[in-house]
């Protein structure tokens, strides 16, 4: 596992494209098709510029197997709660040929090892409901769920 750099803004748009497949196909009202296109790689380009995001790739003989990517956040004190630290976990795909070896697991594990180093004591993500793959994969690690969003939509008259 090797940290990306802006030279890999095209690899991680395609392999991207699997994770976004397969949440355009459960929410395409809030999902849109997934492209490695130039705005794609130009959307990658700034998020590995920026020095608080960390993407990592993983890698089997030389060829991509999947990345992982995690943005350091450090929210300050307010009125309504203490200063901390926190990482969360933007973004993770594994090929789909690749999956149930171990590549996730790897990559997870890594932005972990990134939080020990920096002294971050937890790490947050989020996954939609109809993902169940990515729930059980996630409890197996050892996350569990600390808060919960409601929605509603609305029908348009």
């Amino acid at each position: 596992i090797r940290q990306a750099t802006v030279a890999d803004a095209q690899l991680i748009a395609t392999l991207n494209i699997p994770v976004q497949q397969l949440h355009h196909e459960a929410r395409p009202q809030s999902f849109k098709p997934p492209r490695d296109d130039a705005e794609m790689v130009a959307h990658y380009v700034d998020v590995l510029k920026n020095p608080d995001n960390r993407v990592y790739v993983g890698e089997v003989d030389g060829q991509p197997v999947g990345y992982v990517y995690a943005i350091i956040y450090n929210h300050p004190d307010n009125p309504f709660g203490y200063a901390r630290d926190y990482i969360y976990i933007d973004q993770i795909s594994v090929n789909p040929d690749q999956r149930g070896k171990g590549y996730g697991k790897l990559l997870t594990e890594t932005v972990l090892d990134l939080a020990r180093k920096e002294g971050i004591e937890r790490v947050t993500l989020s996954m939609w409901l109809f993902n169940s793959d990515a729930q059980q994969f996630y409890q197996k690690l050892g996350f569990s769920a600390y808060v919960q969003y409601m929605a509603i939509d609305l029908e348009e008259d």
